[in-house]
């Protein structure tokens, strides 16, 4: 059909005018910047130290927490400013130290990494800084909006240490012999239960929100029956607010030195490395990358076993997701002396797990520890946001992460990792 002259130009005046929009709209479509993903990190350590001479150059020094030099370029954010490194153009990271944390500040980041600064840590500073900081602390672990990785089912699972013992126990497991109380401390239920033992001597930890040997005693038990008595009595009162204890016997290698420990490190799903401690020896000499032989091979097993169990149970919200980091401590008892290394018949058992907010000790891996958890660091903020776009979760600037994510796993290679149209 051929149209009038009058309603031909009619139509074609209307469709310049269609297409003059459309081409203005994609300029403005191209016009608006990428906004880079912006990740928070949780700071605060001032005894984890990178090793000697590899801390970055724009290392601040308000984040120089101490002048010892164990401790004064810590890891975590040595970690934080990696990453910032490695895609200064698609990632922008806030580094946070404990006491500026706050549900408001986590909300502007597209994802938050806990590094160190926990709930647990928070309680250890509640004299200088207050109840209120605890209770904020405790307040962005557990509202899913402040999108804070370890989620808190999973942290709980670990810092809850019953949770996981029980679950290791039913797994067949060996852990150190454990009575578990979920209900407070009692002295006299405390003694009747490590009489019917037959322990010489026990240890009693808090088991839930616990750091660095707080809220623990130990000692004798004819003491305890006789002259110490009335310490059991101030420990439960000091440790009232608690409600989870751990009741064990008190560990010792034959030569009467508490045991030793190879701290294995798991990073993204795999064991990286692994550390031995000495029971009683803090300095530099009780600490050392652990050597190949039997010892490594054995404590390497037994924590990959552990680790399956924590591959069952972490999360981020409500997803299945391998953890950023773990550390597995396997304790070691010889069947003489105090010298574990290169025996073949030594005893082997869980201390303990911990999540990655504990020490990481770079200084005696085989690795630089900061560089390889910057780069897992930036994986895992991609499988973290993936998660949370797939899922139809709410994210601040969601448009533009998408093609922060996009441009990100492109450069990476990460064809796993695709945002669902």
């Amino acid at each position: 059909m051929v149209l009038p002259t009058s309603e031909k130009k009619a139509f074609t005046a209307m469709k310049k005018k269609a297409v003059s929009k459309l081409a203005s709209s994609l300029v403005k479509k191209k016009a608006v910047p990428l906004k880079k993903i912006r990740v928070g990190v949780l700071v605060g350590k001032d005894f984890d130290p990178v090793r000697a001479g590899t801390h970055p150059p724009n290392y601040q020094k308000k984040f120089i927490l101490t002048e010892d030099d164990w401790g004064k370029y810590s890891v975590d954010v040595c970690t934080a400013l990696k990453m910032q490194d490695l895609h200064p153009d698609l990632l922008e990271v806030d580094i946070i130290p404990g006491k500026e944390i706050s549900q408001a500040r986590l909300k502007q980041n597209h994802v938050n990494l806990n590094f160190w600064y926990d709930v647990g840590v928070a309680i250890t500073n509640q004299d200088k800084l207050g109840k209120k900081h605890v209770d904020e602390v405790m307040r962005v672990h557990k509202d899913p909006e402040c999108r804070l990785d370890p989620s808190w089912d999973y942290y709980d699972w670990v810092l809850c240490k019953p949770r996981y013992m029980k679950q290791c126990m039913k797994a067949g497991i060996p852990m150190i012999p454990t009575v578990i109380y979920e209900n407070g401390f009692d002295p006299q239920q405390c003694m009747t239960d490590v009489q019917k033992k037959g322990w010489d001597k026990f240890f009693v930890k808090v088991g839930h929100f616990a750091f660095f040997g707080e809220g623990a005693i130990n000692g004798k038990t004819a003491d305890f029956l006789g002259p110490r008595a009335k310490e059991l009595d101030d420990y439960a009162k000091a440790n009232q607010t608690s409600k989870v204890f751990l009741l064990q016997p008190y560990t010792l290698k034959p030569n009467g030195e508490v045991f030793d420990e190879v701290r294995n490190f798991f990073i993204d799903g795999e064991w990286r490395y692994s550390v031995f401690t000495h029971g009683t020896d803090g300095s530099d000499k009780g600490y050392y990358m652990e050597p190949e032989g039997p010892r490594k091979d054995a404590c390497k097993a037994l924590a990959e076993r552990v680790y399956q169990q924590v591959l069952k149970t972490c999360t981020w919200q409500g997803k299945s997701i391998n953890p950023l980091l773990n550390r597995i401590d396997i304790g070691v008892i010889p069947q003489k002396g105090g010298v574990s290394l290169h025996k073949t018949d030594n005893t082997y058992f869980v201390n303990e797990i911990e999540l990655i907010m504990t020490t990481w000790l770079g200084r005696y891996a085989p690795c630089l520890v900061q560089d390889v958890m910057a780069q897992a660091s930036v994986k895992h903020t991609l499988e973290l946001l993936v998660g949370l776009l797939n899922a139809q979760k709410r994210v601040p600037d969601e448009a533009s992460v998408r093609r922060a994510i996009n441009a990100l796993c492109s450069r990476l290679g990460y064809k796993h990792l695709r945002v669902k149209a």
